[in-house]
C-alpha cells in the first residue's frame, strides 16, 4: 500500500510538472509573437511615414498627417527621434523633436514615470534625457526621490543637471548613496559654471562625490581650478589629498609653492611620490628637497624624485651623483 502511495505522488507530481512546462512554452511562444508583431508594426510604420517625419523635421512640413495614437507608432516614433539625434542632430531638428514630445508624448511620460514597472520608469527617463525634453524638474517629490532606486536617482540627477541647476542642487543633497563612478558621470555633465556651485559646498558632500568633484574640477582652465585645489591640500582626509595632488599634477601648473613644501617629508609616501612629480612645476626652490628624496625609504619615490631632478639644468654638479646612483639602479632593475 505505502509503495502504491509514493509512485502515485511520483506520477502526479510528474504531470504537474510537465502541465506547467507546457504553460511556460505556452507563455513563451505567445510573447514571441507578441515582440514579433510589434516589431513588425514598428517596421511598418517607419517604412511608411519616415519621409514624412524627414520632411517635418528637416523642414517643418507635414506634421498633421502622422498618426501617434498607437503604442507601436509611438515606439517607431521615438526610434525616428533617435537617430536624427544620434545623426543628423541641428538646432531646428532638436526643437521640432521637443515640440511634439511636448505636446504628444509628455503626458504618457508622466505616466510612465509613476508606472510599478522599474524597466518602464528607467526607459522613460532616458528618453526625456536623450530627447532633452524640458518640464519634468518636479515630477518627483522629496519623497518619491528618496524611494528611487540608486539608478533612477542617477538618470533624474542626470535630467535636471540639463534644465534647472537649483532644482539638482536640492535633489543631489537629499540622498548620498551614488557611488564614485556615478557621481563623476553627472558632474561631467555640469557645464564649469555649474559644478562650480558644487565648490562652496563641498564638505557637504559624501567621500565619493568629493574625489568625483576634484576630478570634474581638474577638467576646468588652472586659473579657476587651481585655487580650490591647492586649499584642499589642508584637507584631514589623506586621500582628498592625494587627488588634488594627482589633479594639480595633470594640469600643470602651481600658485602657491609654499603649500607643497610639508609633502616632501610626509608620513602618506603617495603624497611624497605626488610632491616630486609637481616638483618641477614649483621651479629650483625644490632641488634641496628632491635631493633629500633621493634617500627616501620608498623606491617609487626615489625613482620620481630623479627624474624631477634630471629636469633641472643647473645646478646639475650639486646632485650629480646622487642622481646618477639612482639612474644606475633603475637601470639594473630594467634589466632583471
Amino acid at each position: 500500500m505505502g509503495v502504491s502511495i509514493s509512485l502515485s505522488v511520483v506520477l502526479w507530481c510528474i504531470l504537474a510538472l510537465v502541465v506547467i512546462l507546457a504553460a511556460l512554452v505556452v507563455v513563451f511562444i505567445t510573447q514571441s509573437q507578441h515582440r514579433i508583431r510589434r516589431r513588425d508594426e514598428v517596421a511598418r510604420y517607419t517604412e511608411r511615414h519616415l519621409e514624412d517625419w524627414y520632411e517635418y523635421l528637416v523642414k517643418g512640413d507635414g506634421l498633421d498627417a502622422l498618426p501617434r495614437s498607437k503604442d507601436t507608432d509611438v515606439e517607431a516614433i521615438e526610434k525616428i527621434f533617435f537617430a536624427f539625434k544620434q545623426n543628423a542632430s541641428s538646432k531646428d531638428i532638436d526643437r521640432r523633436i521637443i515640440q511634439v514630445a511636448t505636446e504628444h508624448l509628455a503626458p504618457r511620460y508622466r505616466r510612465q514615470l509613476k508606472s510599478g514597472k522599474w524597466a518602464c520608469r528607467v526607459n522613460t527617463m532616458g528618453k526625456l534625457i536623450e530627447f532633452e525634453l524640458p518640464g519634468f524638474e518636479t515630477v518627483f517629490t522629496n519623497e518619491e526621490v528618496l524611494r528611487l532606486s540608486r539608478y533612477e536617482y542617477f538618470l533624474f540627477l542626470s535630467y535636471l543637471s540639463i534644465f534647472d541647476m537649483d532644482r539638482f542642487l536640492h535633489i543631489y543633497f537629499l540622498r548620498e548613496d551614488l557611488s564614485e563612478y556615478e557621481n563623476k558621470k553627472v558632474f561631467n555633465q555640469l557645464s564649469d559654471r555649474k559644478a562650480e556651485k558644487l565648490i562652496g559646498r563641498f564638505e557637504e558632500i559624501t567621500l565619493p562625490g568629493k574625489y568625483a568633484l576634484i576630478g570634474r574640477i581638474s577638467l576646468m582652465p588652472s586659473g579657476r581650478s587651481i585655487e580650490f585645489l591647492e586649499s584642499l591640500l589642508n584637507n584631514r582626509t589623506p586621500e582628498v589629498r592625494i587627488r588634488a595632488l594627482k589633479a594639480i599634477q595633470s594640469i600643470g601648473h602651481v600658485q602657491e609653492s609654499c603649500r607643497y613644501d610639508r609633502f616632501y617629508n610626509s608620513d602618506v609616501w603617495e603624497e611624497r611620490l605626488l610632491v616630486t612629480r609637481i616638483a618641477p612645476l614649483i621651479g629650483e626652490k625644490s632641488i634641496s628637497q628632491l635631493k633629500e628624496r633621493l634617500d627616501d625609504p620608498h623606491e617609487m619615490v626615489r625613482r620620481e624624485a630623479a627624474r624631477s631632478l634630471s629636469r633641472f639644468r643647473k645646478p646639475m654638479a650639486e646632485w650629480a651623483v646622487p642622481m646618477q646612483r639612482e639612474t644606475l639602479t633603475i637601470r639594473k632593475e630594467g634589466e632583471k
